[in-house]
């Protein structure tokens, strides 16, 4: 039974990691995967084990779904209930992975890497005229493949980045030349992509990787205070060089323009005219009501064309669909690991097992760039999107609860 459930685990991770299987092949792969692979199993540990209680994300969630209900005042949406239906089987499975699953997570390890060797090889194909596994998927230079379009294919790298960029960190001399090998790899499906919301925010997460280094060698005064220096001072003076090197791309003219520019805000509307203009819309149009929300993907806004998109920012979407309530249970949700960290930390100085800690360190990256990717892009309702949570969020809290091998 042990076998069957940690083989279907993760299956059905590394189905939901390929996210635009939903695209490829069915829109509902993910959910008939839910439903093959994980709701059996959710119902046989219920029966064997009962409901376990979990305070916290039931006040985060009840708190939500009081704003779901509320927006319905505002004129009974159809949508809102599907997506209402859709957001409580994801969290149903969050309570399953928190709660019941048991999983060994340093398995996570090699199911993403695995996604990156897979993505990595089709790219390669597709570079040599092997369209039909990955091809150029927009006008600006974005590559996707079969199983991750752009945007959803820079996850893939960014997991990857994360786990082994650890591994080189932490482990020992011997445990690092494979997970070189990888964070290369990682690296690479990443500027494939091209995302720059994606690079930014691994930017933005690299003085965590620089602290968890420093914490966990702590002893060490070379590796506590040298190396992370050296670091910091290689890595500015790599952005300082490379900057003319990458003017004329993508990633090289966003950052001219943020340089050149005055303020925050004419940095914003340089960069991403469109976003620029949808968060002044959302922003007005939620002030209007910023009680109750109106509804399930109603909070949009004019781009150039005038074509309607709802707002690329997760947290003012859930304020303008579903009102304060929304928006307070979101954050509950969103932020409520960070009550586990001080012990978190504690225990992974501790802790002999450095792949362990690996994994660990890697969740608490994932977990910052999915509350970080929430600036720049809209909420979403697909297993796909929700993997990004649901898994380190469980191995954090498996942590946190567990008895660790003491140094």
């Amino acid at each position: 039974m042990i076998i069957i459930k940690n083989f279907s685990i993760s299956l059905f991770i590394l189905l939901v990691i390929f996210a635009d299987l939903k695209v490829t092949i069915s829109p509902y792969i993910h959910w008939i995967a839910w439903l093959v692979l994980i709701f059996p199993l959710f119902m046989f540990s219920i029966y064997k084990k009962g409901i376990v209680k979990s305070p916290l994300l039931w006040l985060g969630l009840f708190i939500f779904f009081l704003g779901v209900v509320s927006s319905l005042f505002t004129g009974l949406n159809i949508e809102t209930v599907i997506q209402c239906v859709k957001l409580l089987l994801i969290f149903s499975t969050l309570y399953f992975f928190l709660y019941y699953s048991n999983f060994k997570w340093e398995s996570v390890v090699k199911i993403i890497n695995l996604s990156v060797l897979i993505n990595v090889i089709f790219l390669i194909i597709g570079t040599i005229g092997g369209t039909v596994l990955a091809t150029l998927m927009t006008a600006d230079g974005r590559w996707g493949t079969i199983l991750a379009y752009p945007g959803s294919l820079v996850k893939i790298g960014v997991l990857g980045f994360y786990i082994n960029v650890m591994s080189v960190l932490l482990l020992h001399k011997k445990d690092k030349i494979f997970p070189m090998l990888m964070l290369i790899l990682s690296m690479y499906i990443i500027f494939m992509d091209g995302s720059r919301t994606g690079m930014l925010t691994v930017l933005l997460t690299l003085p965590i990787i620089i602290f968890f280094y420093a914490i966990l060698n702590y002893k060490n005064k070379i590796k506590f205070v040298m190396l992370p220096t050296i670091f910091i001072i290689a890595l500015s003076a790599s952005v300082i060089f490379a900057i003319p090197i990458l003017k004329e791309s993508r990633i090289g003219n966003n950052i001219m323009n943020i340089l050149q520019s005055s303020s925050v805000d004419e940095a914003l509307k340089k960069i991403d005219p469109a976003r620029y203009s949808m968060y002044l819309e959302a922003m007005n149009k939620i002030l209007e009501n910023p009680f109750i929300g109106s509804g399930a993907f109603t909070t949009v806004g004019n781009i150039e064309d005038s074509a309607g998109m709802v707002v690329h920012n997760t947290y003012l979407q859930v304020w303008g669909d579903f009102g304060l309530f929304g928006l307070a249970g979101i954050f509950l949700v969103y932020f409520g690991w960070f009550a586990l960290v001080p012990r978190i930390l504690n225990k992974l100085q501790k802790n002999i097992n450095l792949k362990e800690n690996v994994v660990v360190c890697c969740s608490i990256l994932i977990l910052t760039y999915f509350i970080l990717n929430g600036l720049f892009h809209p909420y979403s309702t697909e297993m796909s999107e929700w993997i990004l949570y649901i898994i380190p969020l469980t191995i954090c809290y498996s942590f946190f609860a567990k008895e660790i091998q003491l140094k």
